[in-house]
């Protein structure tokens, strides 16, 4: 029954519909990449400061990357992990 269904219906599509997909797709994957290197950067940042990057790509990953940077400069360098150079 749903074999001769299938085959007596024909689905068409407009190409129009197709561009309009792809150009959705590469939006999304723009938006991602920006999003995975805003977290990068948080990453980066939290490392050079020496504080845990697993944590602050975690705060970066569920709320905002650009509040995880404001946080990172006002807390600035963890002194305590590293040994004092005086």
């Amino acid at each position: 029954m749903i074999g001769t269904i299938l085959q007596t219906y024909r689905v068409v599509v407009d190409p129009l519909v197709w561009e309009v997909l792809l150009i959705i797709l590469v939006i999304a994957a723009v938006l991602g990449l920006t999003y995975l290197l805003r977290i990068h950067i948080a990453y980066r940042m939290a490392k050079n400061r020496h504080r845990d990057p697993l944590g602050w790509v975690l705060l970066s990953f569920f709320f905002s990357p650009l509040l995880t940077w404001i946080i990172l400069l006002i807390v600035g360098d963890n002194t305590s992990s590293h040994p004092n150079t005086n």
